[in-house]
Parts: C-alpha cells; structure tokens; sequence
C-alpha cells in the first residue's frame, strides 16, 4: 500500500504518532526515552522551526501536536526521528530501526478537533491504566507545563491546556453516548 502523501501547511495544525518496531520499547528506562525525546525535539526544533503544542511518550510510541509556520513537517520529522532513533540505538546496543514505519498524521481543521485531539493524546496514559490523572504522567507535556522544557510549547488561544476549564473537561474523560 503506497504510503500518505505529505501535506504542507501553516493553516492547521498535525496530530503526528509514531509506533516501534513490532510494537516492543527499548531496553532503556523511559525516564532516559523521555529525556532523549526531549532533547531530539530542541534538536530537530533548532534545524526546523515548529511550534509544539503537545507531545506525550508511551512505552511504545509517541502522541505529538505541532503546528508549521514554514510548511515544514516533514523536514521537522525527519530530523526528530533521526536523532531520536540514533539515540535510543546507541543507548540500547540495538541495532536495528527503532520505529516500525514511517510517522502517520492527521491535520486538526477545527477548534473542536483541536480540543478533542488534545484530550486523546493527554488521555493515553489513563486508556492505558498507567495512571488515572493524565496531569500525573511524567512523561507529557502537560506534566511539564509549569516545568522547564527544552522548548517553548504553544498554547491555543482558544484552548488553553493549563486553563482550569480545559482540565476539568479533560479529567472527565470521554463520555460515550448511548
């Protein structure tokens, strides 16, 4: 199956999600995936310039919401998933690719999308039963908010991750109509 043809844009911001090979982590603590992520993002960030709106690492694969000012996603990345799949085989000894194919994506054409993107990826943890408040996952962005990360995340004017109403919402879940 021929793969997703990029789409460049500054209009809309991408839900971007990558997986490992066969679905299996690294042999590493993910507290030192976390930090390598973090760092492969200021690098890729420097080359490429994006605005980082969201970004979460799970044990086997990463949830990020980036939007791009020079239409440039696919350079951003290229240079993100290089330097932190060379990281994580020089840290594990594993030699082989890291993630089982390339990053997929979704352009978020709405507030409501937006919003609604958000609360998936912050509640990856809670689906997962790692923990049941998704501002307690070490291992988010919205974790880090009032932390120091090696770049400036973006905060929608209309929905602000860290507003008290944003929050609320967001640790009501999802709520499944019947």
């Amino acid at each position: 199956m021929p793969r997703k043809l990029t789409y460049r844009t500054d209009q809309f911001p991408y839900h971007i999600t990558s997986r490992s090979n066969h679905r299996t982590w690294f042999k590493i603590d993910l507290k030192e995936v976390w930090e390598i992520s973090l760092e492969s993002i200021r690098l890729a960030h420097e080359k490429h310039s994006v605005s980082i709106h969201a970004f979460v690492l799970m044990s086997n694969h990463y949830h990020l919401v980036l939007d791009t000012p020079l239409k440039n996603v696919d350079q951003f990345m290229y240079e993100f998933n290089k330097n932190f799949s060379l990281q994580i085989r020089i840290k594990s000894k594993k030699i082989n690719r890291m993630f089982g194919g390339r990053y997929k994506w979704s352009l978020i054409t709405s507030d409501t999308h937006y919003a609604n993107v958000l609360k998936y990826v912050y509640l990856n943890p809670n689906k997962a039963l790692i923990v049941n408040d998704a501002t307690k996952y070490e291992f988010s962005t919205l974790y880090l908010q009032s932390k120091n990360l090696p770049f400036v995340t973006k905060l929608n004017p209309y929905i602000n991750p860290t507003s008290e109403s944003f929050l609320n919402w967001l640790k009501k879940g999802y709520v499944i109509p019947f």
